[in-house]
């Protein structure tokens, strides 16, 4: 089942950037090359991105990059779970003008290959530890604002995003799951 929606997924996301891409063949494209610092509750995720304009108001983005695991005390499954694993995301992206910049929302679909190590206690109260590999999808939503920087071909953009965390495949015990906030900083070289 997880393959499935994995798939049904990426076919929207490049269903609707091939009808954009279509449709407005007359607009120049620009592309972007950047990085981001992603940061949320239980991690931090840093990536490289790319991201094509399909038309003056909207974007396809490709991002990849590491998601370094630290859920402290947030696990309801586990005392404590730390791990890491590479990934990427794709994404499209509505661009509304205001200003110097301009506010954009996203549709972005994460995934991520993890390894989790965790600690426990069974029913008697002695610890117990184990790793637990898991495919993360994680669809989610992006808010935000990118403002050009003056006097060069750059832009810093500052982001909210929303979305759950779904653990497709799971080979060990049992490590959360959920919903989950975060927050972005993008810098962004227009080439």
């Amino acid at each position: 089942m997880g393959k499935q929606v994995i798939w049904v997924l990426l076919l929207c996301i490049s269903g609707i950037g091939l009808t954009y891409s279509q449709d407005n063949k007359d607009t120049a494209a620009q592309t972007a090359l950047g990085v981001s610092a992603q940061v949320y509750p239980a991690g931090f995720i840093p990536t490289l991105n790319l991201e094509h304009a399909l038309n003056e108001n909207s974007s396809l983005l490709v991002r990849v990059g590491a998601n370094i695991v630290d859920r402290k005390d947030f696990s309801d499954v586990n005392l404590t779970e730390e791990g890491e694993g590479f990934g990427g995301s794709v994404g499209f992206r509505k661009h509304y003008p205001s200003g110097k910049g301009k506010f954009i929302a996203g549709l972005n679909l994460d995934i991520w290959s993890l390894n989790i190590d965790w600690t426990d206690v069974d029913p008697t109260d002695a610890p117990i530890s184990g790793s637990t590999y898991t495919l993360v999808i994680q669809p989610w939503l992006e808010g935000g604002y990118f403002l050009p920087i003056k006097n060069t071909k750059s832009q810093l953009g500052l982001t909210l995003g929303f979305g759950r965390e779904i653990n497709a495949i799971t080979s060990g015990e049992e490590v959360e799951q959920g919903f989950i906030g975060s927050l972005l900083l993008h810098y962004q070289i227009i080439l």
